[in-house]
């Protein structure tokens, strides 16, 4: 009978402690943007997490263009398209570090990694040959910006928050400035010989 209690504790040990692992692992497999978002949405009400998470999506596209442009720097063979990335990876570090300011100010928790699908996509990038890489790359910089100065213009006029309305219009004049040199670069390296 000993045998048998032993067990049944041993056995509701384990169920617990795999109960314990699995409700960890719940949040180990959401991506940094969706943890990030979690804590937002509990600490704010509609309008104001609606404005934090503006925050939130212009920081997350920004790890996800530093990336990928720190990935360009490496694999791509054209030298506007590794100019086009190098200045992408500065601006974007430089946005990044202004929003990280403005979002410890405002209490709004950031990602701090791109999400699985964006490092995939960018591992997939990396396995093409060299000059579609930069065709590519650049193609991607063209749709990425004019997205994101869509988001931006819309954040400059919607959000209730002034700072954070106040960024995205000191932003959008740089963002498109991006988009010129990525449309230039796309332009010259589609005109180039594979």
């Amino acid at each position: 009978m000993k045998f048998i209690k032993l067990s049944k504790t041993v056995f509701l040990a384990l169920m617990i402690t795999s109960g314990l692992i699995s409700c960890g692992n719940a949040e180990n497999n959401k991506d940094a943007k969706e943890v990030a978002e979690d804590h937002n949405d509990a600490k704010f009400d509609k309008v104001a997490e609606s404005d934090a998470q503006n925050v939130v999506d212009a920081y997350a596209a920004g790890l996800y263009e530093i990336r990928m442009a720190d990935t360009a720097t490496v694999y791509a063979t054209t030298k506007e398209a590794k100019e086009l990335a190098a200045m992408l990876a500065d601006a974007h570090r430089g946005f990044n570090s202004q929003l990280s300011g403005l979002a410890a100010k405002k209490q709004i928790t950031l990602p701090t990694e791109i999400a699985a699908d964006q490092l995939d996509n960018i591992n997939s990038m990396r396995d093409q040959k060299r000059i579609e890489f930069d065709k590519d790359y650049a193609s991607l910089m063209v749709s990425k910006h004019k997205d994101a100065i869509n988001m931006y213009e819309k954040c400059s006029t919607d959000c209730t928050d002034a700072d954070i309305k106040s960024w995205f219009a000191g932003a959008l004049p740089e963002l498109r400035q991006h988009l010129d040199m990525a449309m230039t670069s796309e332009a010259k390296i589609k005109e180039m010989k594979n």
